[in-house]
């Protein structure tokens, strides 16, 4: 049996990057509105990397438009889950379970800012990593 980490994101209207302690894992690139998005990202080596340390995984989420006109709104949307997976020797997965609430939001904000900063702080805790803390800050236009 195997312990597997994974970020499952299914939906990017524009930007999003993924970092752990600072280094890009993921980028969506510039996408709006991909309603068949299904990634997953595996992240287990990045976190068995820093097995002795806390990690900072970090979600930005960018309302990218450079056609808008002034005072325009733009909406953005950014959906992602966290999971920790045992898989089996040959790769069939025996359970999964959610490490966090899914994140699913989505805003219409002013073009060309960071619209989503979701920072986690992730633990290695009784053989498993664990989520201890959570700062998000998001722009949006109500």
């Amino acid at each position: 049996m195997k312990q597997e980490y994974w970020i499952n994101v299914k939906h990017v209207d524009n930007r999003m990057l993924i970092f752990i302690n600072g280094e890009t894992v993921w980028d969506s690139g510039i996408v709006h509105n991909d309603p068949d998005m299904d990634v997953f990202i595996d992240i287990t080596d990045h976190l068995f990397r820093h097995i002795n340390h806390s990690v900072e995984l970090i979600f930005e989420g960018f309302n990218d438009s450079y056609d808008a006109e002034e005072g325009d709104l733009n909406p953005w949307h950014f959906e992602y889950r966290i999971l920790e997976r045992v898989a089996d020797d040959a790769g069939r997965v025996m359970s999964e379970q959610e490490m966090i609430s899914g994140y699913n939001e989505k805003h219409q904000s002013n073009p060309n800012i960071r619209a989503m900063n979701n920072c986690y702080r992730v633990v290695r805790k009784d053989n498993s990593f664990k989520v201890v803390s959570n700062s998000l800050s998001q722009n949006f236009y109500n």
